[in-house]
C-alpha cells in the first residue's frame, strides 16, 4: 500500500524551510490537512495545491489542552485524517495526544514526553540503566550551584526544552555559574524562540568529551529496520553552536556502532517504537552517550542528505508511520556520494559588507543548496560575542568525502566580509 489518496494532518508546520516535507509528500500523493497558528505561513500550502485545507488553531503550550483543540477544528471542519503527523520539534507532544485521541497509529505520549524533556531524558534513561550524564533539574542559581556539586565540572547548562542548541552553555568553574546562568536565562526568556512555551527550567549536566555524532533511525513495530549516522564536526564552545557535518561518518566504525546500538536500545527502552527518530549522541572516552532523542525527523537538510546518500525517504518513511502502513525503505549496501554541511559563521561582529557564495554547483560537485544567506548589509556578531551570526547554511553532494573537503573549501576561498558597524 502507499499513501497517494491517504488524508495526514500536519501538527504545526514549523518553519519555513519544511516546506519541502510538505511538498514530497503532497508528490506522494498524500492529501495533507495542515493545523497552525492563524496567521502562519503554511496557509499559503493551499493555495499552493501542496494541502487540501488549512485549519487555524490557537497554541497555548499545554498539550493536552491544544491536542483537544485540535481535534475539535477536525471535527467541526469534517475532516477525518488517516494518519497524524508532524516534523516540528515544538509540536511532537501534540500530535502523539491527537493521534490517541483519534485512536490513530504513533509513539505513546509518555515516550514522546520523555523524549522532549531533556530532564525527563535524564531521568528515564538512569531508571532504565542506560549509560547517561549526570544531571539535575535546576530552577534557580542556588539549586544550580548545589547541582554542579553533584554533576561536577566541566559542565553543560541548557533548557529543558529547546532546538538546535539554542541557549545551551558549557560552564567550567564555580565562579562562571553567575554569568552562565544569566546568559541561558536570557535565551529562556527571549520571546523570539517558541521552544520554551512548554517550560523554562534549566538542566545542568555532566560534558561529554568525544566525537558527536546524528543517529537518523526509522523503527516498525519496535524494531529498528534502518538507520544513518552522520558525524558533526567541533561546536563552537562555550556555545555549543553547530559548524558542520558530513555523511557517511569516517570515525572508528566499531565505535559508531556501539553508539546506534546505544540508540536503538534507548529509542525501544522509551517506547519510541514507530516511525523516524533523530537521536544526537557522542563517542566518548567513557563509552557511548546519548545528549538528546528527538521523536521526529531531524530538521534541516537531513532528509535530503539521506536520500543522497543511502536513498532512504525519511519523509514518505514518516508519513507511511503515520497511517500505520509498514517501511518500504530499501537502503543502498553502499553510500552512492558522500553528503557535507557546512555553517557559515560571521568570522566578527559588525555589519555584513560582502557574501560570495557560488550560484551554481562547482566542478565536481553532484548538487548544492545555501539555505538562509544572511543579506550584504545585515549587523552579524562574531566568536567574541558567544552566539555567532550563521551567515549561511550549505549542504552539497560529492562522490566522496575527500571530494566533498575539497569543494568546500573552494566555495569558502573568498570568505565573507564583515565591518565595523559604523562604517
Amino acid at each position: 500500500m502507499s499513501i497517494e489518496g491517504k488524508t495526514l494532518a500536519i501538527i504545526s508546520a514549523g518553519y519555513l524551510g519544511k516546506r519541502r516535507s510538505y511538498v514530497r509528500l503532497a508528490e506522494l500523493g498524500a492529501r495533507l490537512v495542515v493545523i497552525d497558528e492563524p496567521g502562519h505561513w503554511s496557509s499559503s500550502l493551499v493555495d499552493d495545491g501542496i494541502a487540501v485545507a488549512w485549519l487555524p488553531v490557537a497554541v497555548t503550550g499545554d498539550p493536552d489542552v491544544d491536542a483537544a483543540a485540535i481535534v475539535a477544528a477536525l471535527a467541526e471542519a469534517g475532516i477525518r485524517p488517516d494518519g497524524i503527523a508532524t516534523f516540528w520539534e515544538i509540536s511532537i507532544a501534540v500530535a502523539a495526544r491527537v493521534a490517541v485521541l483519534l485512536g490513530l497509529p504513533g509513539n505513546p505520549p509518555d515516550a514522546v514526553d520523555a523524549a522532549r524533556s531533556k530532564v525527563r531524558t535524564r531521568e528515564l534513561s538512569t531508571a532504565l540503566g542506560l549509560p547517561t550524564p549526570r544531571a539535575r533539574r535546576v530552577r534557580s542559581l542556588d539549586e544550580l550551584f548545589a547541582a554542579s556539586s553533584y554533576v561536577g565540572f566541566p559542565a553543560v547548562v541548557k533548557p529543558e526544552f529547546g532546538a538546535a542548541a539554542v541557549g545551551c552553555m558549557r560552564v567550567d568553574d564555580v565562579e562562571s555559574l553567575p554569568e552562565v546562568y544569566t546568559m541561558v536565562r536570557d535565551v529562556v526568556s527571549d520571546d523570539e524562540h517558541s521552544f520554551f512555551a512548554a517550560g523554562n527550567d534549566l538542566l545542568v549536566e555532566q560534558y561529554l568529551d568525544g566525537v558527536e555524532f546524528d543517529v537518523d533511525l526509522l523503527m516498525h513495530d519496535g524494531e529498528c529496520v534502518f538507520s544513518s549516522v552522520s558525524q558533526n564536526w567541533p561546536t563552537v564552545e562555550p556555545s555549543f553552536q553547530e559548524t558542520g557535518l558530513h555523511c557517511p561518518p569516517d570515525h572508528n566504525r566499531r565505535q559508531v556502532d556501539r553508539l546506534v546500538d546505544l540508540s536503538i536500545e534507548t529509542a525501544k527502552r522509551f517506547g519510541l517504537h514507530r516511525g523516524v527518530l533523530h537521536i544526537e549522541g557522542k563517542c566518548t572516552s567513557l563509552g557511548p552517550r546519548v545528549i538528546e532523542v528527538n521523536a521526529r525527523m531531524g530538521g534541516g537538510r537531513v532528509a535530503e542528505i539521506v536520500r543522497a546518500v543511502w536513498g532512504v525517504d525519511l519523509v514518505e518513511a514518516t508519513g507511511r508511520a503515520a497511517l500505520g502502513l509498514g517501511p518500504n525503505a530499501k537502503p543502498s549496501r553502499k553510500p552512492r556520494c558522500t553528503a557535507l554541511n557546512v555553517m557559515l559563521a560571521s568570522p566578527r561582529t559588525g555589519r555584513l559588507a560582502a557574501l560570495r557564495l557560488p550560484t551554481e554547483p562547482p566542478r565536481g560537485c553532484l548538487s548544492l543548496t545555501i539555505d538562509d544567506p544572511e543579506e550584504v548589509g545585515a549587523l552579524v556578531t562574531g566568536p567574541e560575542d558567544v552566539f555567532v551570526s550563521v551567515l549561511a547554511d550549505i549542504t552539497l553532494m560529492a562522490k566522496d568525502l575527500r571530494d566533498a573537503r575539497a569543494i568546500a573549501a573552494r566555495i569558502l576561498e573568498n570568505p565573507p566580509v564583515v565591518e565595523p558597524a559604523d562604517t
